[in-house]
């Protein structure tokens, strides 16, 4: 196991207001010293730039003194990137459990004061390493490390490649198709072979060693694309060990990553049904989770959208999830319900702080959650209804939905500050106040605006050319909501989606009555899902997709994954390309290159924004 020593740098005198070497736990001294070489200069307490060895990174470091002792953070994602450390199960919110070319050891946790971002102390690889702040910049300098051999071996189940050092260093691995990238911190021994070994494995085709000074890059080219399982060993000597094989299994993962809030990785195996004798008899899917307790006092979830609150667009615009995130100030998110890709508009029921946001006309499932852990995941019947004061009532179609059909809808100032038309011919009553102000005729879709008003509503009759006699100039209306079931209606907070996948445990899989496409719930697609667990509050924030050298889950293999994940009741969101699980600045289930543009998401916050009631 490394020794982790604690470097104590003796005073400097001389000290600039642009760099300031700095040990990585200093002594109090280290204030008076600052205050009598320099008055002027104060040492930054945080940065966005992180430089390893001169190389520039974008990442997020935080400066702590606690106790006199001088420390150093740096986001969690960069450690894992960046120098290569391997983060292991922890059950503890104050400590991480992780390895770095030792026996497993453990990195203290500190957040921001947004509680946004999870950082780790670099103090368990601080052996040697010099540090200095340079602005918001943390430049980390490493021990000149010698990459003292390359060796390949054909193995019964694939190939391994051996990466022997002098001593321990940074490293990362990229990968682009066929081909995985190592970057090492390491010069090249002087014997050490250089460019390309084309002598082919069971699965590698070639590896390229390009030495670039004291960064060393090795290339390895597979017959076709394949995760690598990366060790680090430190005895005899210190070395990574990569293994390339088709049936690699991501190991297990479950991290306490705030007080409440647990990330979860697993390879589940389900029973499959063989067509033929070459099929296997199980199936296996890759699931990503965050479980939220929403008994946990500084947790708390609330439905965001692609654009600011307040917005005079309203709820009109997509966005990646990151970007949808970071504007609401949350933690974490995963992508929610379903919306029309084009018009940029949702389909499904949205419900924030007992804000009706959107509507559905359809009977789908949805989950509705309240400020005290309770929650409910069943099919949401929504509806709503005017009165006339001449006894007539209307049925409403929607409201505030991009899902158009025949009849009258509703839009409200939540939809946008103005209304443009989204089919031909529409008939635009404004109410203000219980009573019709005016009538409007469209035209063509998407000519001409009308603004709602606050006070108010705008009514859309489509292909319902009674509207304009019911509801003239004048006329008084009352509108009314229901729900089926009733529960729904004490909920502040609600996003539609479906199908609902269990209920109670058991499976309540039924595309055709939520109104889905034939051939829905068979489609294999990337899934995301939100799911009760038998712990009161718990919820689980869940993508579940292929493992390596699998297939994407339909419907029922999501709902038996998510049945062996413990899950009680269980619904679908948006998938395929929407699917994203987010937290604490990274997405979790896919690469960032690969995310899609979403509308809404059901959203982590650590300190919530307050709720705005409206009726």
């Amino acid at each position: 196991m490394l020794a982790i020593s604690i470097l104590r740098l003796k005073p400097i005198m001389k000290m600039t207001y642009h760099k300031t070497l700095i040990p990585f736990l200093a002594l109090v001294s280290c204030q008076a010293l600052i205050a009598d070489s320099a008055p002027s200069a104060t040492i930054p307490d945080s940065g966005n730039v992180i430089q390893l060895n001169g190389q520039p990174w974008s990442g997020r470091w935080i400066r702590r003194v606690e106790q006199g002792q001088q420390s150093l953070y740096v986001q969690e994602d960069w450690l894992t990137g960046g120098l290569g450390v391997q983060i292991l199960d922890s059950d503890k919110a104050d400590r991480q459990r992780l390895r770095w070319f030792s026996s497993p050891t453990f990195s203290r946790v500190a957040f921001d004061n947004t509680g946004r971002f999870r950082y780790l102390d670099l103090a368990p690889f601080a052996e040697q390493w010099r540090t200095e702040i340079a602005g918001n910049s943390l430049n980390i300098y490493t021990p000149d490390a010698t990459m003292q051999a390359v060796r390949r071996s054909k193995q019964p189940w694939g190939d391994r490649l051996v990466i022997d050092l002098n001593r321990p260093t940074p490293w990362r691995v990229s990968q682009q198709g066929n081909v995985i990238t190592l970057a090492v911190s390491a010069e090249v021994a002087a014997d050490l072979p250089i460019g390309t070994n084309a002598i082919a494995g069971n699965l590698v085709k070639s590896v390229n060693v390009q030495p670039q000074g004291k960064l060393t890059l090795i290339q390895i080219q597979t017959n076709t694309s394949i995760n690598p399982a990366i060790e680090m060993l430190s005895r005899p000597t210190p070395k990574i060990v990569i293994d390339l094989r088709r049936d690699y299994v991501p190991p297990s993962l479950t991290v306490q990553w705030a007080e409440g809030l647990r990330r979860i990785e697993r390879v589940v195996e389900i029973p499959h049904k063989p067509k033929t004798d070459k099929e296997p008899k199980t199936i296996k899917f890759a699931v990503t989770a965050l479980e939220v307790d929403l008994k946990s006092p500084q947790l708390k979830l609330r439905a965001i959208w692609s654009n600011p609150d307040g917005s005079p667009n309203g709820i009109l615009g997509l966005s990646p999830l990151p970007q949808m995130v970071q504007q609401a100030q949350a933690v974490g998110a995963i992508n929610g319900g379903f919306f029309n890709r084009i018009r940029k508009l949702p389909v499904g029921a949205i419900r924030e702080g007992n804000r009706w946001l959107a509507g559905t006309a359809l009977i789908r499932g949805a989950i509705a959650w309240n400020e005290q852990g309770e929650t409910l995941i069943d099919r949401l019947n929504f509806k709503e209804e005017i009165s006339t004061a001449s006894q007539i009532t209307i049925a409403l179609t929607n409201l505030n939905s991009g899902y158009v059909q025949r009849g009258i809808a509703r839009y409200t100032s939540n939809w946008g500050s103005v209304y443009s038309p989204l089919t031909e011919n529409e008939l635009l009553i404004v109410v203000r106040g219980e009573r019709v102000v005016a009538q409007y005729q469209g035209g063509a879709v998407g000519v001409g605006q009308i603004t709602i008003p606050n006070d108010g509503y705008v009514l859309v009759a489509r292909q319902a050319p009674e509207a304009a006699k019911q509801l003239p100039i004048g006329m008084t209306v009352r509108g009314r909501q229901a729900f089926i079931p009733d529960k729904f209606a004490s909920f502040p907070n609600l996003i539609g989606a479906g199908p609902l996948l269990l209920k109670n445990g058991s499976l309540s899989l039924d595309g055709k009555i939520e109104q889905f496409q034939a051939g829905f719930d068979t489609q294999s697609a990337n899934r995301s899902v939100i799911a009760t667990t038998k712990e009161k509050g718990k919820l689980l924030l869940a993508t579940v997709q292929a493992a390596p050298e699998g297939i994407a889950p339909n419907l029922l293999q999501t709902a038996e994954v998510l049945k062996k994940l413990g899950a009680v009741d269980a619904l679908n969101l948006d998938g395929g390309s929407s699917s994203s699980l987010f937290l604490g600045g990274e997405i979790l289930n896919r690469s960032i290159t690969e995310i899609a543009p979403v509308h809404n998401a059901i959203a982590i916050f650590i300190t919530p924004p307050p709720a705005r009631p409206q009726f």
